[in-house]
């Protein structure tokens, strides 16, 4: 069985073209995609692994799952995180204040503008359409994690509690459910029989 490929993450040290990249991508990130951090993930995934090249697929996922178990927004984490990793601490800042500055500038002039004109039909409209849109991304990035599962029984059980935990009990924080699939993951591997253990066993016999 061919054994997965330990992902190591130093700083990076990027010129400063690339620094202002890392800022000009995450703006353009956080400006043109409505719908929160996990609406983002595709746009990310565009950007960071097809276009540039950045990152890898198993790199880009687990920077992904790394973002999810830490406090914060998920699109900071993932923004601060590979900023990190392309420009050091410095690339690190300015991919957060990429993806925080239009979140920020947006709200604020929701908060002044949006109680006057809330009702109107054709605002009520456009968010209708919105949600349909954000619905389809992640949807999209749903799937695209689900085929790159290796899915086993546990894995499907996991899933499957989750769920149904998510849809009846609501009152359960997701963070739990996160929380508990990586303890069940621990669990399941400190069972496993290591390969220094089978062929210590296989030289014994």
């Amino acid at each position: 069985m061919e054994q997965k490929k330990v992902i190591t993450y130093t700083a990076g040290h990027a010129s400063v073209r690339k620094q202002l990249l890392l800022f000009w991508i995450f703006f353009i990130i956080g400006s043109f995609t409505i719908g929160g951090g996990y609406a983002m993930i595709l746009m990310m995934k565009r950007y960071l692994v097809e276009q540039y090249h950045w990152l890898k697929d198993d790199e880009f996922y687990d920077m992904l799952a790394i973002s999810q178990v830490t406090p914060g927004p998920i699109a900071i984490n993932m923004a601060t995180f590979v900023g990190y990793t392309q420009g050091g601490v410095l690339g690190s800042v300015l991919a957060t204040l990429g993806v925080s500055i239009p979140a920020v500038a947006v709200i604020i002039v929701i908060a002044v503008f949006f109680p006057g004109f809330k009702n109107n039909v054709w605002v009520q409209r456009f968010f209708a359409g919105v949600i349909v849109g954000i619905v389809a991304q992640i949807a999209t990035i749903v799937l695209d994690m689900g085929k790159r599962q290796k899915w086993t029984i546990v894995s499907v059980i996991v899933c499957a509690g989750s769920l149904g935990i998510l849809f009846f009990v609501h009152q359960v924080s997701p963070i739990w459910l996160i929380l508990g699939g990586g303890l069940v993951g621990l669990a399941v591997e400190g069972f496993k029989p290591h390969k220094a253990t089978q062929a210590t066993a296989k030289k014994a016999s």
